[in-house]
């Protein structure tokens, strides 16, 4: 992959559903991303997550809120993620992005879009404030281990 960089052929290398022990390997070749699942839900790559952040590597959580699977949980789902997303006037996928947001500035994130209202209502996650308390909720969630990788 760096030949092909090197090469011009290719510009960036990222990973996606790798460990923490593969993103330490490849960092020295200067990668631009990781992708893994990642979500309130599905916390799995926590490590790697926290390494991305430590080292400003771009975060791209797949699958930011859950169910992509049969049997994988919804981020939509979680009663806890429904109160707060009915205190704050907003709905609970906007809450599952912006918690995801407020995780580390390095963090992109690519929701899944069926229709233009639900592009905006994924844009307008970025204006979600969540307070201490909503996080102390959000983050005292059970979550699931490896839903998919």
């Amino acid at each position: 992959m760096v030949a092909l960089r090197e090469e011009g052929k290719i510009a960036t290398i990222g990973l996606s559903a790798v460990s923490l022990d593969i993103v330490r390997r490849a960092s020295s070749a200067g990668i631009a991303c990781v992708q893994n699942a990642y979500s309130l839900v599905d916390r799995e790559f926590e490590d790697v997550f926290r390494f991305c952040a430590e080292t400003n590597l771009a975060w791209v959580p797949f699958f930011p809120l859950g169910g992509a699977v049969r049997g994988m949980p919804k981020v939509t789902e979680q009663p806890e993620v429904i109160a707060v997303a009915d205190r704050l006037g907003a709905t609970p996928s906007q809450v599952g992005l912006a918690w995801l947001l407020k995780q580390s500035e390095n963090t992109l994130l690519i929701p899944g879009t069926s229709s233009v209202a639900h592009l905006e209502e994924n844009c307008a996650a970025g204006s979600v404030t969540l307070d201490e308390d909503a996080m102390r909720e959000l983050d005292a969630i059970k979550v699931g281990q490896g839903a998919i990788c």
